[in-house]
């Protein structure tokens, strides 16, 4: 028996409908799949091209503060900053910073730390210029490099290469305290580039040492220290203020808590990495310290263009984001990005 030509149209008919189907169902499946390996979504937040003038050049940080979206533009000596949820640019603030890496706000006041001017300032709007901070008038600091405010005990607290550790009540011109760890008669600071506040405890990042301390009140600490870490024929951990995994261990930049992870980035970059690879363990996240401490940590550097520094961390209103930037190339893509973690 021969099929008519009406019954082949319906046969091939059919059987397209069954190719799409399948077609459709492996896309599904493709998909889903996709998304258990790669349970991190990257997107760009912020571009040079967002920002009103000259783009971003070493950016730092990234702020939600007072309303506002506040960027640390590094080399270019300035924040930047719009309304937060604007699709505007990013406007030039009138505070004179210099090197400046981070900043905070409490109580309808900014405090920033002007990092190459080796001074903690304060203003009440970016129309002004700023001025030093009382609480350090008698205090030699040497680059402070981070500033945060822990709602939990009401201090600000920052960090910086001489007096290490230090914090002061913002709603008084009391001179700073400094904590015991800068008195340790074995050094516990190497070169720290950040402070994190996490459920109300400091969390002091030990860069150049690939460490992270864990303030259990102002004058008593926990050391986690991360494997890899290259030693001199004492025994004594080389201070690196960058590198690459294989050639000094983990040189940290910051630590921060999202959802049921630790995100750490990495100061590796190629003039540092001796011959070795400067993008491997950029970014990183881990569970619980026992698996920092045994180097069980995920990667996701790939996530990053090759080259590109992740600084700083900030996590807001659900989400985590990333500053970042070309440390040889300054301005060549210099970014905040937005992480989507399943957290």
């Amino acid at each position: 028996m021969h099929a008519t030509a009406l019954e082949k149209d319906k046969f091939i008919t059919m059987k397209s409908n069954q190719l799409f189907y399948c077609v459709f169902f492996l896309l599904y499946v493709t998909s889903l799949t996709a998304q258990e390996i790669c349970p991190i979504q990257i997107s760009t937040y912020v571009d040079s091209n967002d920002v009103q003038t000259d783009g971003l050049r070493v950016s730092t940080h990234i702020g939600f503060f007072n309303g506002l979206e506040i960027i640390s533009d590094l080399q270019n000596n300035r924040f930047v900053y719009r309304q937060q949820g604007s699709t505007e640019k990013f406007i030039v603030s009138q505070v004179k910073v210099n090197g400046h890496h981070s900043l905070t706000w409490v109580d309808g006041k900014y405090y920033a730390v002007n990092t190459d001017e080796h001074k903690v300032i304060e203003f009440s709007d970016f129309t002004e210029t700023g001025n030093n901070t009382p609480n350090y008038d008698s205090i030699d600091l040497s680059r402070p490099h981070d500033i945060a405010y822990n709602p939990t005990d009401g201090y600000i607290y920052t960090i910086d290469d001489k007096e290490g550790l230090t914090r002061f009540d913002p709603k008084n011109d009391k001179i700073a305290e400094k904590s015991e760890i800068n008195k340790s008669e074995v050094p516990v600071l190497g070169y720290a580039r950040s402070l994190s506040i996490v459920n109300g405890k400091v969390y002091i990042i030990n860069s150049s040492r690939g460490e992270v301390i864990k303030m259990d009140d102002f004058n008593n600490w926990t050391v986690y220290e991360s494997p890899g870490q290259k030693r001199n024929n004492k025994g004594e951990k080389i201070d690196s203020p960058a590198g690459a995994w294989d050639t000094t261990g983990l040189v940290l930049n910051d630590v921060e808590h999202f959802g049921d992870y630790w995100y750490g980035s990495n100061f590796f970059t190629e003039p540092y990495a001796g011959g070795n690879d400067a993008n491997r363990y950029r970014m990183i996240r881990w569970r619980t310290w026992e698996d920092f401490q045994h180097g069980n940590w995920e990667e996701w550097s790939y996530l990053l263009p090759s080259g590109v520094v992740p600084y700083y961390f900030t996590v807001h209103n659900g989400a985590l984001y990333i500053a970042t930037f070309n440390s040889e190339h300054p301005g060549t893509n210099d970014k905040i990005y937005k992480l989507h973690p399943d957290i």
